[in-house]
């Protein structure tokens, strides 16, 4: 086993302060490969790099820097472990179904017509590669279902546990003219199909559909023109299997409610939303929401509808919705007025360039119930953009973090300038959450702020030549007073000179609690490990 000492120097702060830094060189093979792993056995930190070697070698080699528990720098050492063989690896056959819309010609682009497609592959273990890799396709099968009275549209599918389908589909509707009949169907791995009709009665709209931490799916639809109560909103919770769970009939806030993203806390659900102060029903205003099934070949979106939901979501709207459901029961569902966001901003010191909330589509990167019951929801602004590569790509532009009352109503918006505002960083999103402090009485807000780079990801993209964009992250911290509605100034860890990857997981210690982050310079010389305690 080959050992090395490296120059290590180690910056910790004066006592009582909250971050502890170590900046070590690397060594060129470390440098050479991409951090493996980050793990704390026993307050022994142990940052793991994956190292070229002899390629002619039956073995993997890596890398190990150790630190103590204050970030000090211990040691760092080589070591191996066996190349897995065939022998080990076998052939393995990997089947599979999923559900889509549409297809790959000219004549099926534009189509939303539900198809099942099953296959069965061979996989062998690539030695080199130590991973396994598709030899052949032994069968493939798909099916596009039918009815007496023509076919089926895809509205969502979700892949459960069991590998069963749950697919929300639809027909024409022999009752309301140019209306759909929602159904629920059930595909089994022989592509056997089941379905029933969706509990909702009248011509109807879906607002939303995802599926939750524990396989559940939820629905929510809305009225379209023509019927009594446009604001007569139902919200389904369904099982994995299509059983009814909750069904809740609720008064929506708006007509024309527009639910753009969720969370789930503690059994309950909240949908963050948004409406125009229009009174016109939803499918005046917006399209069905169908993110959640794909057409392989549409590159502009998940499908030709969603591409008009996508256009429509990201117009300007003047009421911003939030709704909490806990079993079968509508606990809130609160407007604010997007004009009441400027009133109630509240920006980090010295920042100058935070805007507040005008209605643009967001996504939800973080939803927190404080302690005393209140309700955080930090996000991003979406947009699009061109990078010269064909068609637009999504962007994650503006920063917000939105503070509401148990009720639900607004209580401020939170707001920091994002720091790279460059076509190839607004590309990738940042990463935010909310930390307590060790006495629960405040909270932290963690920005993993993103920087965009032209080149190799890693190593195995610079093995294969596949030059692409990539992110890598640095960390900003601020403290929330949420009591009064105030957040302090942020700590830029790493002063933008380090930087963490994409995969790289932050260390927790529930117990100090902190949290270590590891990263490198930019030309990956220098390891750098900071440990943020939030007191």
């Amino acid at each position: 086993m080959k050992r090395i000492l490296l120059l290590s120097v180690v910056l910790l702060l004066a006592a009582g302060t909250q971050a502890q830094e170590t900046i070590q060189d690397l060594s060129k093979k470390a440098g050479k490969g991409f951090l493996y792993k980050a793990v704390n056995a026993d307050g022994t930190y142990t940052i793991t790099y994956k190292i070229p070697g002899d390629k002619k070698a039956n073995e993997i080699f890596y890398e190990n820097y150790s630190f103590d528990n204050n970030i000090k720098f211990l040691k760092n050492e080589e070591i191996s472990e066996p190349k897995q063989t065939q022998e080990d690896k076998p052939d393995r056959t990997v089947s599979g179904f999923y559900a889509s819309v549409g297809g790959c010609s000219s004549f099926e682009i534009l189509s939303m017509k539900l198809k099942f497609s099953k296959y069965t592959e061979l996989q062998t273990w690539d030695y080199k590669k130590q991973r396994y890799i598709t030899k052949k396709t032994i069968s493939t099968e798909t099916i596009k279902p039918k009815n007496e009275d023509g076919k089926y549209y895809g509205f969502a599918a979700f892949t459960n546990t069991d590998q069963t389908l749950f697919v929300l589909a639809g027909v024409d509707s022999k009752v309301n003219k140019k209306g759909t009949d929602f159904l629920i169907m059930g595909i089994n791995s022989d592509l056997a199909i089941s379905s029933k009709p969706v509990d909702i009665s009248g011509s109807q709209s879906l607002v939303y559909s995802a599926q939750l931490e524990d396989g559940d799916i939820v629905l929510v639809f809305a009225p379209k023109k023509g019927e009594p109560d446009l604001s007569a909103y139902t919200y389904l919770r369904y099982s994995p299997d299509g059983g009814l769970k909750n069904k809740v009939a609720f008064k929506s806030p708006s007509n024309n409610m527009l639910i753009i993203d969720m969370a789930e806390k503690d059994g309950s659900v909240f949908f963050c939303a948004t409406s125009t102060k229009s009174k016109d029903p939803y499918d005046e205003v917006f399209e069905n929401y169908t993110a959640s099934i794909s057409n392989p070949c549409y590159t502009d979106a998940k499908n030709k509808t969603d591409f008009n939901w996508e256009k429509k979501a990201n117009e300007k709207m003047d009421n911003f919705h939030l709704l909490k459901f806990t079993g079968g029961n509508l606990d809130f569902a609160s407007t604010a007025p997007v004009s009441d966001f400027k009133s109630k901003f509240k920006t980090s010191p010295a920042d100058k360039g935070a805007d507040p909330y005008k209605g643009k589509k967001f996504s939800v990167q973080d939803f927190k119930v404080t302690a005393n019951g209140e309700y955080l929801i930090a996000g991003q602004l979406n947009g699009k953009t061109n990078l010269g590569m064909g068609n637009p790509v999504k962007t994650y532009e503006d920063i917000v973090c939105f503070h509401f009352d148990k009720g639900g109503q607004l209580k401020a918006q939170y707001g920091v300038e994002k720091m790279n505002t460059d076509k190839k960083s607004e590309i990738f999103p940042v990463s935010q959450s909310f930390i307590p402090s060790k006495d629960g009485s405040s909270l932290y807000w963690v920005v993993l702020e993103v920087k965009g780079f032209k080149g190799y990801a890693d190593f195995f993209d610079a093995y294969n030549g596949r030059a692409t964009f990539f992110p890598r992250f640095f960390p900003r911290i601020a403290k929330l007073d949420v009591q009064n509605a105030n957040v302090g100034g942020f700590t830029v860890l790493g002063k933008e000179k380090f930087y963490m990857t994409k995969s790289f997981e932050p260390i927790y210690d529930t117990k100090e609690n902190s949290v270590v982050f590891v990263g490198s310079d930019e030309d990956y010389k220098k390891l750098w490990v900071n440990k943020f305690v939030f007191q």
